[in-house]
């Protein structure tokens, strides 16, 4: 039998060693992919990242700590396709190499093309806000998920309302 001995970059100094039987090379590769996955959500869900993104969104919404006395201008739609268009560049960055040959550069074009659109519909975005709060929610009160808890919840709430 015929073995293949590869070393994949997976990010920084970091590689992974895979040795496969030839003809096995596309399940190996999903297999890559699959902990490549995992390793990144770990990543972006790490506690440090977290306070990343809380302080990105806090500058959005409070630049300088405090509101905005008047909205911003509204952008024009050359700025917006400028915007499209390093959003997508970025995204197409995202991905290690191996898995953009396996897929072809321009499939996972139209995938993040895809992804940026419907990214665009207010509806999807409202459920993705619902959920990050509900998670984030579930996180800082673990209690909320448990069912006793809820009913004795509602049960307040019922007869706050009365």
């Amino acid at each position: 039998m015929l073995y293949a001995f590869h070393s994949l970059k997976i990010t920084g100094s970091q590689e992974l060693f895979v040795c496969w039987e030839s003809g096995y090379t596309g399940l190996f590769s999903f297999f890559v992919f699959l902990r490549w996955l995992d390793v990144g959500i770990a990543h972006l869900t790490s506690a440090p990242c977290w306070v990343i993104y809380l302080r990105v969104l806090q500058d959005a919404v409070w630049p300088g700590g405090e509101l905005p006395a008047v909205p911003r201008p509204e952008r024009s739609p050359e700025q917006r396709e400028k915007t499209r268009l390093q959003c997508l560049h970025c995204l197409m960055q995202l991905f290690p190499e191996l898995i953009t040959d396996m897929l072809g550069s321009e499939k996972c074009r139209l995938v993040w093309e895809h992804v940026l659109k419907s990214l665009q519909d207010p509806s999807i975005n409202r459920h993705l806000v619902y959920c990050i709060f509900d998670l984030l929610l579930e996180f800082l009160v673990p209690e909320f998920s448990e069912e006793t808890f809820q009913s004795y919840f509602l049960k307040g709430v019922s007869s706050a309302e009365q």
